[in-house]
């Protein structure tokens, strides 16, 4: 079956792309915040590895640790100026500085997993350079938030809550809605109302702790990867007691001050995640894989080969909604991450994107490609997968 396939996109190539090998590679610039995370090392091998390996007409250029504005917009220009035709972002400090510079090169410019405002994202959406946006967007982020608050309530490991809220004060929309989602979860369960709003408390720029006679929340901010914000939170967390951690974003080295104590995180199935799991400290995880964003890359394909107006959304940017994994128990994390993580099946593989690019599939289209994209849910990559083992 494997070589019938390889066969019938070699011919589809040769008359629908005869030059393809002409045109040379198709370089894409990747803009990652921190090239030490684990889920963004998840993304760089399914990208370097898989995607290159199989795609043979593109090459993707990393950034380094981007950690400001002026950090990404300067690498996108030195990218561009090395021929890079686009870029897949993985962060954003100003969406419209980054896509005016874009348009400015005549480069495409795609949020390949993030959230941003409705505000941000309808200010560029009508520019040609924007393609749009990938990712679970603000319902499905708060969602997340709130859904591993309601677990540990649910577990009743107790009132006491550490919180590691992100980059939520600084301009990241998906760590302010995860935390505001967790904030909403207790306030709720333990009828509580502090001294100030949901709002205030997710966008404090300094560890505050609120508390009533029946909960007490500690609301801890800032990227833990750098010291000035880890040395913050490991104060704070010293100052008192606590019954369970819960984070918006990878702990980091937090985690040898968080010991034993509960942990639940908004992240991605990696292996470090696994061995948390294995030791009993993490306990919930809501998080990203390493594939999910095979869809992403086609929509970039789509754009660097000629078909990007194709791709748009009644001459509009698009937005495609994709949810999480969730993970309670070590056996279930197993169970999920083996299909993150393996090379022989993944969840979005070279037939899945190759029958939503144009350059293959003539046929290919924006419904077919949201469509692939939106089915990201572990039942419908588990059944996609299992199908194509019975093909075969």
């Amino acid at each position: 079956m494997k070589k019938w396939i390889a066969f019938v996109l070699i011919l589809v190539i040769g008359l629908y792309c005869p030059t393809l090998a002409e045109e040379g590679i198709h370089k894409i610039g990747v803009i990652v915040y921190n090239i030490a995370d684990e889920e963004v090392l998840g993304f760089k091998e399914y990208l370097k590895g898989y995607i290159e390996d199989n795609f043979e007409m593109v090459e993707f250029v990393y950034s380094g640790s981007i950690s400001s504005p002026e950090e990404e917009l300067a690498f996108i220009q030195t990218a561009c100026d090395e021929g890079v035709e686009g870029f897949m972002s993985f962060l954003t400090y100003d969406l419209r500085s980054e896509v005016a510079l874009c348009e400015k090169n005549q480069v495409y410019y795609l949020l390949a997993s993030g959230t941003v405002s409705a505000e941000d994202f309808e200010a560029v959406e009508e520019n040609p350079w924007f393609l749009g946006m990938f990712g679970p967007g603000q319902p499905f982020e708060f969602q997340a938030g709130a859904d591993m608050a309601r677990f540990f309530i649910k577990e009743k490991v107790g009132n006491r809550y550490f919180l590691l809220s992100g980059g939520a004060p600084l301009g990241n929309e998906m760590h302010y809605q995860r935390t505001l989602g967790i904030l909403d979860a207790i306030s709720t369960a333990y009828g509580a109302s502090f001294s100030a709003s949901r709002e205030e408390l997710a966008r404090t720029e300094k560890p505050v702790t609120v508390q009533t006679d029946r909960v007490s929340v500690t609301i801890c901010p800032g990227y833990v990867v750098f010291d000035e914000y880890l040395n913050s939170a490991k104060e704070a967390f010293a100052e008192e007691s606590f019954d369970a951690v819960l984070s918006v974003l990878p702990p980091e080295d937090m985690i040898t001050v968080i010991g034993r104590t509960p942990l639940g995180v908004v992240d991605s199935y990696n292996t470090r995640n696994l061995q948390l799991f294995r030791d009993g400290v993490l306990q919930f995880i809501v998080g990203k894989y390493n594939s999910m964003i095979g869809p992403a890359f086609a929509l970039m394909l789509n754009a660097v080969t000629g078909y990007a107006e194709e791709f748009r959304d009644n001459g509009k940017a698009i937005q495609v909604t994709q949810g999480f994994w969730v993970s309670d128990s070590a056996e279930d994390y197993n169970e999920k991450y083996a299909l993150s993580a393996s090379a022989a099946m993944n969840a979005y593989n070279f037939d899945d994107l190759s029958h939503v690019t144009k350059i293959f599939n003539p046929d290919a289209n924006l419904n077919g490609l949201c469509a692939l994209a939106e089915a990201c849910s572990y039942r419908a990559v588990r059944a996609r997968r299992d199908n194509l083992a019975n093909d075969k």
